[in-house]
């Protein structure tokens, strides 16, 4: 089972509009309300691949029962972490026709330390349970920026995969010591995370060694219409290397939670077994899906296969 936690869920509301304009009053007919976070994301592109999979998150107040109530209509396995004060975020979607989605999100609920310390121990009974785990998406507020890293390592066994793919301060402290984690990232988090720049996949390829030599067990970094890398000791056959699977060429209508998608479609790979190649492949495959869609983690797993049929897989070192 692929546990994904969402450390700050929200309902994500998407309005159409699709000629937007700033200052300009809209109507739209299209209006689509959904259990929202990265990790609600990662979990509906997992089941579409045909895997176990449950979700979990801090909720409280109206808002968090209407994402607790969505996630059950979606048909969502989950267990909820209730909170007994606070609001749940709500976040805004805007698709137009100008290119990809326009977010707003809001900052959601302090989260105490009480809080903050009960949603650990929940997380640590769910995962006894799951093969892999998956941290998506940003931290609330009032939980201090370490606080994510060392949960995340905490649930690390050689039996069980963990996977961050968070932003930020959170993000910045976990990559100080990401003591057997497979770190998930887009080529900005990764340069900011580390205070460098990025200029290319060689520098990419730079910075995801210097994460294997803090302890991190894969790197992988999204690359947007270039694709992806994946960064493991077990690429080449002297040291560190990288497998790079190319983005297939397609007509985007919304970049929003492709990289979610592509962390579903790596996860669910080396949960059956597959070569890191072959997941990062699918990775991308979802990735790619995604965006063909207005609504994250929504596709069809047809359009996986037909889109992975496009994708060639390197070794590039």
């Amino acid at each position: 089972m692929l546990l994904t936690i969402t450390s700050n869920p929200a309902i994500d509301r998407t309005l159409h509009v699709p000629h937007l304009k700033v200052g300009a009053v809209h109507r739209t007919a299209q209006v689509h309300l959904a259990a929202g976070g990265k990790g609600l994301n990662v979990a509906r592109a997992a089941r579409t691949l045909g895997n176990r999979v449950m979700v979990t998150g801090p909720l409280a107040g109206h808002t968090g029962r209407m994402v607790a109530d969505l996630a059950a209509a979606e048909g969502l396995l989950a267990d909820w972490y209730w909170m007994e004060l606070g609001e749940t975020r709500t976040c805004l979607l805007l698709t137009h026709d100008l290119g990809d989605a326009t977010v707003i999100n809001e900052t959601g609920p302090i989260l105490s330390e009480a809080a903050w310390q009960g949603f650990v121990a929940h997380i640590q009974r769910l995962a006894q349970k799951a093969q892999a785990v998956a941290f998506s998406g940003s931290l609330p507020p009032g939980v201090a920026p370490g606080e994510l890293g060392r949960l995340a390592r905490s649930l690390v066994t050689t039996e069980r995969a963990v996977y961050l793919d968070s932003s930020g301060a959170a993000l910045a402290e976990a990559l100080v010591q990401p003591t057997g984690l497979c770190i998930k990232v887009n080529r900005e988090e990764l340069a900011a995370g580390l205070g460098i720049e990025i200029q290319d996949k060689a520098t990419c390829l730079k910075a995801g060694e210097e994460l294997l030599a803090r302890g991190a067990a894969l790197v992988v970094v999204t690359l947007g219409h270039e694709g992806a890398l994946a960064i493991a000791p077990e690429v080449g056959t002297s040291g560190p290397g990288c497998w790079y699977a190319g983005a297939p060429p397609i007509e985007v209508v919304s970049t929003v939670g492709s990289g979610d998608a592509l962390l579903a479609g790596l996860a669910v790979a080396r949960l059956r077994g597959q070569n890191l190649g072959a997941a990062l492949a699918l990775g991308v495959a979802c990735g790619a899906a995604n965006a063909l869609g207005r609504q994250p983690g929504r596709f069809e797993k047809n359009m996986v296969e037909a889109l992975l049929e496009r994708i060639g897989v390197d070794i590039w070192k």
